[in-house]
Order: C-alpha cells, then sequence, then structure tokens
C-alpha cells in the first residue's frame, strides 16, 4: 500500500492509481512493507535478465574479505570487486586480469579502501577516510586530493555528470552531508544538507548512490528515505515505512544520551532505521532493510505500479537453489549483482555442477541480473 502526506479523496485514490504513483509532482510516496508474510519468488519473477559468472580463484587474487565488500562495478564488461583494501579485476568470464592493493600511508596509496568509482576513462577513484585517490585502468598513480578541515569521512562516491563526481559523508556536526567536486583540480563545486546535530553514532559504511533514469539516488543507514541528489540539493523520493518502524524523526541525533543508550533503544523499540541496498527498475524496487535483531532484517521487492509490498523469503534460483544475498549492490539503471559464497552453493548439488571446480576455497559466484 502507498501512503501520501497530503489528502485526496478516498475516491480518487481508488479510480486513479496511476496518477498517485508520479513523484514528479513533488508528492512524497511512501511504500508500506508488512513483516507479517514472507514469500518466495521464483528468479524470473524478479528478474527479467540474468546469468552467473564463477570467478577465477587464485593465491594472489582471492577476496580476503567476503563479508566486507565495499563495492562492485562493470566497466566496460570488466568486473571491477573492492573488498577489504584490496580491488581485483575480472574480464566478464570470470578470468582474473589485475589485482590493486596500494594501501599505505606514502603519497601514492590509499589509507584503506573505503568505497570507488570508475571515471569514463577508465580511471580509478578511491575514497579512503577524507582522501580520493585516483589511479588509471592500469593502475598507474595520477593524484590524490585530500581535504582533512573541512570534510567528514566519505561513506561513498560516484560519477555526478561529465565534469564532477559525487560524495556522501558520515553526518558529522559543522559538515555537508554531500559535496560535488571536480575530478582534475579537486575544487569544490558545490555542497549541500549542512549537518546542525551530528548522529551518537556511525553504524556502518556502505555503497549509497543508484543511478537511475538520470537521477543519482541516494540510500543507507540510519536513514529511512530514498533521496535524489542535484547540483545543490536533495529531496524525498520515496520513503521506506517497514511495517511503522521507523525510527521518530531525530532519533540518531537526540540530546541527553549517549551511543550505548540509543543503540539500546534501537533495539528495545524494534525499530528499522537502515536500506543498506537499493536497486530500482521501471517497475521495481528492490531493497534491503536493517534492524538490530534478526527478524528485523530482510530484502523487499516493491511493485511501482500497485505499491505491493513483499518481504523475501527466499528467491528460487535454477535447479530448486533456494538463497537470499546478505547483501547486493546496484549497477545502475536497474541491473545489480550478488555473490553466491561457495558454502552456500555446495549445498545444492545440482545448481553446484554447474561450475566445474568449485569448493569452499573458491571465490564466488557472481549472480548479475536486470530487475524487471
Amino acid at each position: 500500500m502507498i501512503y501520501l502526506f497530503f489528502l485526496i479523496p478516498l475516491l480518487l485514490i481508488s479510480c486513479n492509481q496511476d496518477r498517485v504513483k508520479d513523484n514528479s509532482k513533488n508528492e512524497i510516496i511512501e511504500y508500506f512493507i508488512p513483516l507479517s508474510h514472507r514469500v518466495e519468488k521464483d528468479v524470473n519473477e524478479v528478474f527479467e535478465e540474468y546469468w552467473y559468472v564463477p570467478l577465477e580463484t587464485r593465491d594472489d587474487a582471492l577476496i580476503e574479505e567476503l563479508y566486507n565488500i565495499k563495492n562492485i562495478v562493470i566497466y566496460q564488461e570488466d568486473i571491477y570487486i573492492g573488498s577489504g583494501n584490496q580491488l581485483i579485476i575480472w574480464d566478464k568470464y570470470g578470468k582474473i586480469k589485475r589485482y590493486l592493493y596500494k594501501k599505505g600511508e606514502d603519497p601514492q596509496s590509499y589509507f584503506f579502501l573505503g568505497n570507488f568509482t570508475i571515471w569514463p576513462n577508465g580511471d580509478i577513484l578511491i575514497s579512503s577516510a577524507n582522501d580520493i585517490t585516483t589511479y588509471s585502468n592500469s593502475f598507474k598513480f595520477i593524484r590524490k586530493w585530500a581535504d582533512h578541515e573541512n570534510i567528514g569521512y566519505i561513506e561513498a562516491i560516484t560519477q555526478f555528470n561529465d565534469s564532477s563526481y559525487i560524495i556522501k559523508n558520515m553526518p558529522i556536526q559543522g559538515q555537508s552531508r554531500y559535496r560535488i567536486i571536480n575530478p582534475k583540480s579537486g575544487n569544490l563545486i558545490n555542497s549541500y544538507d549542512s549537518i546542525e546535530k551530528a548522529n551518537k553514532y556511525i553504524s556502518s559504511y556502505t555503497n549509497s548512490f543508484e543511478r537511475f533514469e538520470g537521477h543519482i539516488l541516494s540510500h543507507g543507514y540510519q536513514g529511512n528515505e530514498i533521496l535524489e541528489c542535484t547540483m545543490d540539493s536533495t529531496k524525498i523520493r520515496y520513503r521506506i515505512n517497514i511495517d511503522n518502524k521507523i525510527p521518530p524523526a531525530g532519533f540518531w541525533a537526540q540530546d541527553g544520551k549517549d551511543y550505548v543508550q540509543i543503540v539500546m533503544e534501537e533495539t528495545e523499540k524494534g525499530y528499522i532505521g537502515h536500506i543498506p541496498d537499493y536497486v530500482e527498475s521501471k517497475e521495481t524496487i528492490l531493497l534491503s532493510f536493517k534492524g538490530k535483531r534478526d527478524d528485523l532484517n530482510g530484502i523487499a521487492l516493491i511493485d511501482k505500479k500497485d505499491g505491493n509490498a513483499r518481504v523475501l523469503e527466499n528467491i528460487k534460483f535454477d535447479d530448486n537453489f533456494r538463497w537470499l544475498p546478505k547483501q547486493f549492490f546496484s549497477l545502475d539503471e536497474g541491473w545489480c549483482a550478488m555473490l553466491m559464497y561457495p558454502e552456500d552453493v555446495l549445498k545444492k548439488e545440482e545448481f553446484a555442477r554447474r561450475f566445474p571446480g568449485l569448493d569452499e576455497e573458491s571465490n564466488p559466484v557472481l549472480f548479475i541480473g536486470k530487475l524487471r
């Protein structure tokens, strides 16, 4: 069901559903996701196109932290996966091409790999705390941009347009949440959404940008809203209400409580206030949500046409392999990527036979799909 934040006669809503789902008129659309019933969906009900890529495994190019994947990007059919502090590139068939690990404190290294994006010419921009380090596609150092005085930790980075990129900063008091920067000079083009009160704790880094139909969409931890980022502001595109468990406004920065007290309140009241993963197509939204208990975590599928939303119990892939990802990544314009871990794939023998040589020490199988 969709709740709108203005009054419209009930008859008008029932007779003209298509009109009320148009968010081009600055109307805030709220999608309600009930937790009461979880459903299984066939892979073909969720994705109109998909394939699997078994990622080659080598001792010098093993994904070191499967549960610390920073981002997945497809560029000119090559697959880029950042994990821990490494970046590995495979071709479209899963054959390893290159491996980058330049963690360090020298001027040509990054302090840690926080997030990354690929520029149209193939340059790789890696965010690290309050630095952006740029390498060529062959991993040759190009430049480092830093603003240690005026910028908080960088959560995410992506190309904004042909001449700028946008970064999302942690919500630190006195700082701007979003900054648009010239990639060559490092000059600040604009910044906005100033943080008046700092959050008492930061939940997590997360890939929190999605590109869809010319819009840059922002989402992530400590927020139930999907935002559209422009050159000078954000506007709410959707509000995600998981079973009426949204934290109240100002919850993360409330006065008189410290980090521990806020975490305890979040746990005790069963709030669901995080949207870590998000992909949108013309007809569908796929997102993940998180609370402080397992029963408050999940993945939901939303039909944009009628507002119907359901939490997924499983996705039934080929050979009756039933599985849900722990995390998924937007590849923009309705495409997404999921890493199928070997220990999960090997539980279904018939499905595992699709990937000869796969064992528990292998790199994952990459699922790539386009939402319906």
